[in-house]
């Protein structure tokens, strides 16, 4: 499973919440709410009775990142714009950390990286309220309830901040195990971009635009 778009090189330090305070999103348009990351590295039990570890990346993650992404099948990265399999591209995602701007949470086990997911957000504008969740799912942990569970620690991130809205983009034909893992969530497509990408082999795909509530909407949905 993986989701598309380009993963973006951070180019300053994280700002943490202490665990259990929420952001400040709301209290103003000129204020940038903050993550609360301080509860990592936690475990998940998956589907199977597996266990990962979940946690933000670091700037040690190089080797094992290009690992990772390297066993995603190539028709796959494809849709991720950056070539994920280049060390010098891996290399200015550890080495330019921030995450306020772009979150990258792993999954791993046995000291593998085996789920790469981020959480993006506008620091101004018109968007500034929504954040922007990309996943991407080692193929032989896909099915296994992973891609559901990182892209819930995002969520509950970004409602932590007080973002509004998480959306997902995803290529249908290609990532519907993605698209089907954010509507678990509840996420509901808000539209869809025909023939807006084309594969590696020269094929047409829509792209399907997936928008979830935050808000009272998400605390709601978790009772």
């Amino acid at each position: 499973m993986a989701t598309m778009g380009r993963w973006p090189a951070p180019g300053r330090s994280a700002t943490l919440t202490p665990a259990g305070q929420r952001g400040t999103g709301r209290q103003g348009w000129n204020r940038m709410a903050v993550y609360a990351i301080t509860k990592y590295p936690r475990q998940c039990e998956l589907r199977d009775g597996g266990s990962v570890t979940l946690r933000p990346m670091s700037e040690k993650d190089g080797e094992a990142l290009l690992a990772f992404f390297r066993r995603v099948p190539e028709d796959e990265r494809f849709f991720l714009k950056d070539d994920v399999t280049s060390p010098r591209v891996i290399e200015s995602w550890t080495g330019h950390l921030d995450y306020d701007r772009a979150l990258p949470l792993l999954a791993v086990t046995d000291g593998r990286v085996i789920a790469n997911a981020v959480l993006i957000r506008h620091r101004a504008g018109c968007k500034r309220h929504v954040g922007e969740i990309r996943v991407v799912i080692d193929p032989e942990f896909r099915g296994k309830g992973l891609g559901v569970t990182i892209m819930r620690e995002l969520v509950e991130i970004a409602w932590d901040a007080e973002l509004e809205q998480a959306e997902f983009e995803m290529v249908r034909g290609v990532q519907d195990e993605a698209i089907k893992a954010a509507e678990v969530l509840g996420a509901f497509p808000a539209g869809t971009i025909t023939d807006a990408v084309r594969d590696c082999h020269g094929g047409l795909h829509d792209v399907v635009v997936l928008r979830l509530p935050l808000g009272k909407w998400w605390q709601w949905s978790q009772f």
